[in-house]
């Protein structure tokens, strides 16, 4: 109670909602009601995602100023010609945040607008917005259990692995994923992709430690998910000082050894790279064709030969007058019996 005849209050915060009486000689001459208006909150963003294909939608929401507690948040999705649909949110503490969950139709690839309206004991506003395609809304979590492990005997190897992301427990839809792996206080990094749960770095860097994360996407889709945790891995060392195999070799090993190799294969190998061995198949194969090609004219030759001559001696045997042409009476030429000259006669005078 103040003896005063008025009251300041300064920061003002929803707590201070009260009926304030204003007393004068002992009793009430009049009272008022003190509510606080609700904050605006235009630089909220919303965010909207669902997990999996078959899951409905997810939206998030984080006000920038605190909310009364009598508050509501209702998200409102509208489609293209369809009445447009309301769902509730609920506010959690941990996070700070409101969720709404919006129904979704497996294949629906339509443009979906969403709203957010906030009703106070004040005012209502529709506070944020979202457009966007249903198929650009498909978050994948990150992959789970990211292991990593050296590879026998091949100290510029590293296997990774990795367990499905949450919530996609449905095999139909496919994913794809991407491995992101740098030396450890190395700013350069390299990356690569798989269909599979796993994946085998093939340059790595002898005795370093190397720093991997794992994202996927749905196989259709572009948006990529969230990395998972960085997991690290050394690859394997005998402690014995050996140089670094040349990168263009290790790209030709990307597969496996088999197991139970011996020593002997171990070093027979290491003497005779799969280069070295593949670079004379090519030579080897064209020779054996250029062979081959010649003595396949050499026996048609002689085939031809031979059937020419045992067509000669058919012929010889079945049409013996046609061997030789038969002699004419006539004579090629004939002389003439005699020739006959005349001289003309010389001209007068001469």
């Amino acid at each position: 109670m103040r003896e005063s005849g008025h009251l300041a209050l300064r920061s003002v915060s929803y707590e201070d909602e009260d009926n304030y009486t204003c007393y004068k000689d002992g009793a009430p001459a009049c009272s008022v009601e003190l509510m606080v208006k609700d904050g605006r909150h235009k630089d909220a963003s919303l965010s909207c995602y669902h997990r999996h294909p078959t899951h409905n939608i997810t939206c998030e929401w984080r006000p920038t100023e605190q909310l009364h507690p009598s508050s509501t948040v209702t998200l409102i999705k509208v489609r293209m010609l369809e009445e447009p649909t309301f769902y509730p949110c609920t506010y959690n503490r941990s996070s700070a945040a409101f969720t709404c969950s919006s129904l979704y139709r497996e294949g629906d690839s339509s443009q979906h607008v969403f709203y957010l309206c906030v009703s106070g004991r004040t005012d209502s506003e529709l506070s944020a917005n979202l457009e966007a395609k249903v198929e650009d809304l498909l978050h994948v979590g990150p992959p789970l259990n990211v292991r990593v492990t050296p590879v026998e005997h091949r100290p510029r190897k590293l296997r990774v692995s990795w367990s499905l992301p949450e919530f996609w427990e449905n095999p139909f839809y496919g994913l794809v994923y991407q491995v992101l792996y740098r030396v450890e206080d190395s700013p350069h990094q390299s990356n690569g992709t798989t269909t599979e749960m796993g994946f085998i770095i093939d340059d790595a860097l002898m005795g370093r430690r190397h720093l991997i994360q794992v994202r996927a996407r749905e196989e259709y889709q572009k948006n990529w998910g969230s990395w998972s945790e960085e997991a690290a891995g050394v690859p394997w060392s005998d402690g014995a000082t050996t140089t670094l195999v040349p990168i263009e070799y290790s790209h030709l090993t990307t597969q496996e050894d088999p197991p139970g190799e011996g020593e002997c294969d171990k070093h027979t190998r290491d003497k005779f790279p799969p280069v070295t061995r593949i670079s004379w198949i090519a030579p080897c194969v064209s020779l054996v064709l250029v062979i081959l090609f010649f003595l396949g004219l050499c026996i048609r030759f002689q085939e031809m030969k031979f059937l020419k001559l045992q067509w000669g001696v058919l012929r010889s045997l079945f049409y013996p007058s046609s061997a030789q042409p038969r002699a004419t009476e006539a004579p090629l030429m004939s002389s003439p019996s005699s020739v006959v000259v005349t001289i003309p006669s010389l001209l007068d005078g001469e």
